[in-house]
């Protein structure tokens, strides 16, 4: 495993030292020097890449045909792409081009029970991502994520889900404007709208996107202040944001990318730990309040909420496992019906556990407490969705890499559902997911 790691930074040496010389010389001495950088780097690569295969094999016993393990694997994945870049250089050019990265998926569902009409049985075709990571500067960088996906109604919809420019002041602050993922707990802001990246089919329903079932708003258009402050204890993680509140439109939060109505901004902030003493752990706090106006499917104002989330969550990474736990609080105000305040309780855990390099096993228990007096949920439970309604959640399921970039998913569920009659539907999911 060290010779991985030692190998991986052979090459960022290789490559940064590259760069560097070819920064710092006329055009032509800046090719000639960035090739003959390349041409050292790879023959470096060339010797480890041999020594580590004989290890490996020295380690399997010789076996023939056995399976590269993932870190070999995103290695090799490097090495093409250094490869890639020196046939550019040798042809005159420079301009590696602009990060452009493209997440697709597709799959199948098949319920037991009378599930709700939104969430149907069949064959599915999921998200097409893009996205975009230009770098303007040392200081100025950006974010660009375009989704193309099928609503139930298969309408296919366009979103431009993330469009951040972001300036960072220095190693312990960047300051990002535009439209981000709301930072609140882990996965929200760990996980984006490429289902590759995700251990999961699904994302927990209560964290679910805005038009998916989510009870929380899980974008925000405006301003977060994101950064890391090493201590004592270790290390202090840190989102700190203002923007627009959320409308509700006929039982769905709308992000309102051209500002709001309801007279006061949303404000949050999320705080974390990184202990020392306990390496792969983050846990910490979060909150949420903003003012929400709510409109029925004529778009004639039925309501205000005034939101008020704080909760907290954790997240644990080891060799083979992976926990994610988050607790949401709710003490929501009724701003229209003045029917005073109203609590409210959800909150998941999900645990992976990798078997061998390549499979990883699942399982996630998830329970919303949503009060069906308070007029934020109940206008969410209007009879066309039931995302503001009370649920418990049992899922189990297993990841299967294909390889560093693909991965086969197969996910067993069992939900009982306040808004659906408290019926108990048995779900079956499978999904191809792959990222390029």
């Amino acid at each position: 495993m060290c010779t991985k790691y030692f190998r991986l930074s052979v090459l960022a040496l290789g490559m940064a030292s590259a760069f560097s010389a070819s920064a710092q010389s006329s055009d032509g001495e800046r090719l000639k020097s960035l090739e003959q950088k390349f041409g050292q780097s790879l023959a470096v690569i060339e010797q480890l890449q041999k020594r580590i295969v004989e290890l490996e094999q020295a380690k399997s016993g010789g076996a023939a045909g056995a399976v590269a393990s993932p870190v070999v694997s995103r290695v090799e994945t490097l090495e093409k792409s250094v490869a890639e870049l020196a046939v550019s250089a040798s042809k005159g050019s420079t301009d590696v081009g602009l990060p452009l990265h493209g997440f697709l998926d597709a799959g199948y569902a098949s319920s037991s029970g009378t599930p709700p009409a939104y969430d149907k049985s069949g064959f599915r075709l999921g998200t097409f991502d893009i996205y975009l990571t230009p770098q303007l500067g040392d200081r100025v960088k950006g974010l660009v994520e375009l989704a193309f996906e099928y609503g139930s109604d298969g309408g296919l919809g366009t979103d431009l889900e993330r469009l951040q420019l972001g300036y960072v002041v220095n190693d312990n602050l960047t300051l990002w404007g535009g439209r981000f993922h709301t930072p609140y707990g882990y996965w929200n802001t760990a996980f984006h709208h490429g289902a590759q990246i995700q251990t999961s089919i699904t994302r927990p329903r209560m964290i679910a996107f805005e038009d998916q079932g989510g009870i929380l708003p899980s974008h925000t258009v405006g301003a977060w202040a994101t950064g890391k402050i090493d201590t004592s204890l270790g290390r202090v993680n840190y989102d700190v944001f203002t923007g627009n509140s959320d409308s509700m439109r006929d039982g769905t939060l709308d992000y309102n990318a051209s500002g709001f109505s309801s007279g006061t901004p949303a404000l949050g902030f999320n705080l974390g730990l990184s202990p020392k003493s306990v390496p792969g752990l983050t846990f910490g706090l979060h909150g949420v309040t903003e003012k929400i106006n709510s409109y029925d499917a004529s778009a004639v104002f039925n309501g205000q909420s005034t939101l008020q989330v704080t909760g907290a969550y954790a997240f644990y990474e080891s060799d083979n496992w992976e926990v994610i736990g988050e607790y949401f609080s709710f003490n929501n105000t009724d701003n229209f019906g003045n029917t005073g305040s109203h609590q409210s309780s959800a909150g998941f855990i999900q645990a992976g556990y990798q078997l061998g390099n390549r499979m990883t096993a699942f399982a996630r228990y998830e329970k919303a407490d949503l009060n069906k007096r308070d007029p934020y949920f109940s206008l969410m439970n209007n009879g066309a969705t039931n995302f503001g309604s009370s649920y418990n959640q049992s899922t189990i399921g297993v990841r299967y890499d294909l390889d560093p970039r693909s991965a086969l998913k197969l996910q067993l569920e069992q939900i009982t559902d306040e808004g659906n009659a408290n019926q108990t539907v048995n779900w079956v999911r499978a999904q191809y997911s792959v990222r390029f």
